[in-house]
């Protein structure tokens, strides 16, 4: 009986956190198309009844609200949000040109569910000048003009509070790239575990990531620096781990 429920338990459990995600990607569409259709989405607070507006309901709100793309909360931290940024374009950057294509973000993306119409939004939306790439300044606008993106599933610091969870795939990952287990992983490790996993990243893009997780800037990543990359970034525990997309 006991192991019944539990099972039912778990399914519940999951159940609740594919809907989270779902809403999350939802929030995102509602935030971009605000520039369109002239409202902005509802915040939706931890613990309140997440159900999202009919379109009927959106289509009212548009009347009554008044258009913002500043998003950007009063006491934003601009330097932190733009460092964040600077980390999640390198990890979506995976031939390390300095730019993001369209491929790219499509690459990354879809392997946290979102659809091709969904991506195509973002993209567009970021891509200020139309040349068909977003550029490091331009991902930055991108991030503090749309709030939502910041906490998105693959980009910013989406369900931090499965730290144990994503405790755990970091420490995975470090086990099978600190080939000479001595505690550290060098670029050369990374490079080589990335090889054999990921065929994506080039030299350069392996670089960018090292310099992410490589805090101190010692040449060295060690497992508490890799753990709190993991915990500070989606986009990172997306392009390179190993745990379930929801984390």
């Amino acid at each position: 009986f006991f192991q019944h429920l539990s099972i039912k338990v778990n399914q519940t459990s999951f159940r609740l956190i594919i809907m989270s995600s779902t809403l999350t990607v939802l929030l995102i569409v509602l935030t971009l198309q605000s520039v369109t259709f002239g409202f902005v989405p509802p915040v939706i607070h931890k613990g309140a009844n997440l159900s999202l507006p009919s379109v009927k309901s959106r289509s009212k709100i548009s009347s009554i609200a008044t258009t913002s793309l500043n998003a950007v909360a009063d006491d934003a931290n601009v330097e932190t949000i733009n460092q964040d940024a600077d980390a999640i374009f390198n990890v979506i950057d995976s031939d390390g040109n300095g730019f993001v294509s369209r491929k790219e973000l499509i690459d990354h993306l879809s392997g946290a569910g979102y659809t091709g119409e969904v991506i195509d939004k973002i993209f567009n939306k970021m891509d200020k000048n139309n040349d068909g790439e977003i550029s490091k300044q331009e991902f930055q606008k991108g991030l503090m003009l749309f709030a939502a993106l910041r906490s998105a599933p693959g980009l910013g610091n989406y369900n931090s509070e499965f730290e144990k969870e994503i405790y755990e795939d970091a420490d995975t990952l470090f086990q099978s790239a600190d080939v000479n287990n001595d505690g550290e992983i060098d670029v050369s490790e990374l490079k080589s575990y990335l090889d054999r996993k990921f065929s994506k990243f080039t030299v350069a893009g392996v670089e960018n990531l090292f310099e992410i997780m490589d805090v101190n800037n010692d040449g060295k990543i060690t497992k508490e620096e890799l753990k709190d990359a993991f915990v500070r970034y989606s986009a990172l525990r997306l392009a390179i781990g190993e745990g379930p997309n929801f984390k």
